[in-house]
């Protein structure tokens, strides 16, 4: 797709500085050539446009008031190129229609304008909105509700009763409404507790691939309006995770823990179970949450990496800092009594 620099300036709400040009697609700023839009998200990227053969650059009016290059000019650069990336790299949308190979309940509701890819399996009761798409191999339980314009990958589980909204992403291999895990100890051996509950996602959700939303042992597991969960993320029964709230790859959610909406997680965030996260909050990778966090912000855990030979010296410092408290109280006590 190609459309010139100033209607693209115009449907990102951008302001044009510099030459009208033609603009084919987006590009790394060191390997764009004629035709590609590039951006700058940082001062110190200045000087590649020195170098770049694109035809023009998104970037803050301050950082290009001495290029030469064709530009569009925001406070926001990256957000906008996100939205000129998408504009010229429209999804093609699939042709309505169900597959021959798919296997579909007779009682099952699939719009007219919806599309069932090859092997997908649609189970009794289940409905399945306008323009949405089911990938090939795909498996929709019994009674499983999805919304409008729904783009669900191959490969993807969806266990009964679950409720997925409008305009919502599904990436391969991930499995919404699992067993969550739980079990009760029966003298020697372990009592598996029924997992009644179901999945609740909004609208507007992007579910990475392969990750797994473990469904409510007797309320629902639920994930608001507009979250982004990426690959590999483990949801575990009756968690409730609030509206656009970002959660990055690896990271390990345990049951019943409350998630406030806008929050931020680095990856491989792990995060202990019956606990309360506020609004607002961002923690960084390989942070252990250990327990409920009640004021917005910034939070970390976890030990920097060192050269190992220290790393070590202060592993073995860290298990002797109760006996060097303890023996820190007791001088403090002595002194005072002196």
């Amino acid at each position: 797709m190609a459309i010139k620099l100033s209607e693209l300036a115009k449907k990102i709400n951008c302001d044009l500085q510099g030459e009208d040009c033609l603009i084919e697609n987006v590009a790394d700023i060191n390997h764009a050539g004629k035709g590609d839009l590039v951006f700058i998200s940082n001062a110190k990227y200045i000087n590649a446009l020195d170098s770049t053969n694109a035809s023009a650059v998104i970037g803050k009016r301050e950082w290009l008031d001495e290029s030469a290059l064709p530009a569009l000019v925001t406070d926001e650069p990256r957000l906008a190129f996100a939205k000129a990336a998408t504009l010229l790299n429209p999804i093609k949308k699939d042709i309505s229609g169900i597959a021959s190979t798919a296997a579909i309940a007779d009682d099952a509701i699939i719009d007219a304008t919806a599309k069932i890819d090859e092997h997908a399996v649609i189970k009794s009761g289940a409905s399945i909105g306008a323009h949405s798409y089911i990938g090939a191999g795909t498996v929709v339980a019994e009674n499983v509700r999805i919304g409008k314009r729904c783009h669900v990958n191959a490969n993807v589980s969806i266990y009964s009763n679950c409720i997925i909204g409008d305009e919502c992403i599904v990436h391969s291999g991930a499995v919404i409404g699992a067993d969550g895990f739980g079990f009760v100890k029966d003298k020697d051996a372990y009592f598996k507790v029924p997992q009644l509950g179901c999945v609740r996602i909004g609208d507007n959700v992007e579910v990475g691939a392969s990750t797994t939303i473990d469904r409510g042992a007797l309320l629902d597991t639920v994930i608001g309006n507009g979250v982004k969960l990426d690959n590999q993320i483990q949801i575990g029964h009756n968690v409730v995770i609030g509206d656009h709230t970002v959660i990055s790859a690896c990271s390990c959610i345990a049951g019943t823990v409350t998630i406030g909406k806008f929050c931020l997680f680095g990856g491989s965030v792990g995060i202990r179970d019956n606990i309360e996260i506020t609004d607002h909050v961002m923690i960084t990778g390989r942070t252990l949450v250990s327990r409920s966090i009640t004021k917005a912000g910034s939070y970390s855990s976890s030990t920097p990496m060192d050269v190992t030979s220290n790393w070590r010296k202060n592993a073995a410092r860290f298990r002797q800092l109760d006996d060097i408290a303890k023996r820190l109280k007791k001088l403090e006590k002595d002194k005072q009594a002196e």
